[in-house]
């Protein structure tokens, strides 16, 4: 009788985590002396190149600092009208720097709509992130944010499609991939899909037995299952 109040415990804290869940160089001396040229070319080149990069990296920093700024403002009419300025250089930062600073352009884009709760333009700009740069650091984090933003705006299919394609990508080594899983299952169970809510709990559960996500996604399994016979 113990084991069995601990078991419908568990079931019940779990459907009080998804409730409340759910509300990113002569001839040879000629051809020599070209080579040194080619050489001295392709070093300046270079050293353009990433002093480019450089100004790109320290000019977002910069939109960053000012949103930060931006936050604090108290007067809401000054607020606004500077957000608006800034919301429309990170939109022309961003489409003319393909790289890292254009990527993390996005991502303070995408933080200003979250903050406003506009979870439509905060999810394009964080899906955009994933698009322009695959490999970055900032893509798998940015996928699952996109994903949590369908899921404010009530698109439960569109989150469990930008879950899902964050943890076929990026595989196990995402950070976030424990927390995915459980709300693919999460998800899956608002839209009646006990099979494969189960088979993403499933996954949590031998994937990362030790982490903090899978005795809620065991709770989950139990519940589901019980609620089947």
């Amino acid at each position: 009788m113990e084991k069995a109040s601990e078991k419908q415990e568990a079931i019940g804290f779990s459907a009080k985590v998804v409730n409340f869940i759910q509300r990113n160089r002569v001839l040879l001396l000629g051809i020599l002396g070209g080579i040194v040229v080619a050489i001295i070319a392709l070093v300046v080149a270079i050293t353009i190149i990433d002093a480019t990069k450089v100004q790109a990296i320290e000019q977002v920093e910069s939109f960053s600092e000012r949103y930060d700024k931006i936050r604090f403002e108290t007067d809401e009419a000054k607020k606004d009208k500077e957000l608006s300025v800034l919301v429309d250089e990170l939109k022309s930062f961003a489409s003319s720097h393909s790289a890292y600073a254009g990527a993390r352009a996005l991502n303070i884009l995408a933080g200003i709509y979250a903050d406003k709760k506009d979870w439509s333009e905060a999810e394009k700009a964080w899906a955009e992130i994933a698009t322009k740069l695959p490999k970055s650091y900032l893509a798998p984090v940015a996928l699952y944010n996109a994903a949590t933003a369908a899921e404010e705006r009530g698109d439960f299919v569109k989150a469990i499609e930008l879950y899902t394609k964050a943890v076929d990508t990026y595989g196990d080594e995402f950070p976030l991939a424990p927390r995915a899983y459980f709300a693919i299952g999460r998800l899956q169970e608002t839209q009646k899909n006990t099979a494969a809510a189960i088979s993403a709990y499933q996954k949590l559960v031998e994937k990362w037995p030790t982490d903090s996500w899978t005795k809620l996604a065991q709770s989950r399994i139990l519940f589901i299952t019980a609620n089947q016979k």
